[in-house]
């Protein structure tokens, strides 16, 4: 007896190896077309914060408080709190347009920061006063920001703690 595999399990075996490294290459390309941004992650039930998905890489100078026009939402149970924060802001030289409520079903973040293509720079230096805020692009013309106060805002950052030099947005919320 011959210990030889018969030529058809040897060919089962060539068609095995063959479609495992198919299936793992497509996974591989699969893979780095999602990284790429090529294929869109939300189409296959991902991209829970929408915010990083669009977020700018180019290098932003920070503006004078002054030029930044905020409107200050409460999206928490806490009365008051967007009044609150809107006074500190305006004692940091922001120019406070209006301050109301907003409404998320899940309110567990600190704080979002939206803003338009224009409104880029403002977000930048409002964000330098709160690490840790998603920046959220949307379709807006102008230069205003809107403040989103969720349950888990902790404050602004102490005015001595702010270097206000060029830097990127944080779309991701990472503090510091």
């Amino acid at each position: 007896m011959s210990s030889s595999p018969a030529p058809a399990t040897r060919r089962q075996k060539i068609a095995v190896a063959t479609g495992t490294i198919g299936v793992l290459g497509a996974i591989t390309a699969g893979s780095w077309l999602m990284i790429d941004g090529t294929i869109d992650v939300d189409l296959i039930g991902g991209g829970s914060i929408p915010a990083g998905e669009d977020c700018p890489t180019g290098t932003l100078s920070p503006v004078v408080p002054e030029r930044v026009p905020v409107i200050v939402l409460n999206s928490t149970n806490e009365p008051g709190l967007a009044g609150d924060v809107a006074e500190e802001l305006a004692d940091r030289e922001f120019r406070v347009a209006s301050v109301d409520n907003d409404y998320f079903a899940d309110t567990g973040f600190q704080a979002i920061i939206r803003a338009g293509e224009r409104g880029l720079r403002q977000a930048y230096t409002l964000q330098q006063h709160l690490p840790g805020a998603l920046v959220d692009l949307d379709d807006r013309d102008g230069y205003s920001v809107d403040l989103v106060l969720g349950s888990e805002f902790a404050g602004l950052t102490d005015s001595e703690e702010i270097e206000m030099e060029p830097g990127r947005l944080d779309c991701s919320g990472s503090p510091g």
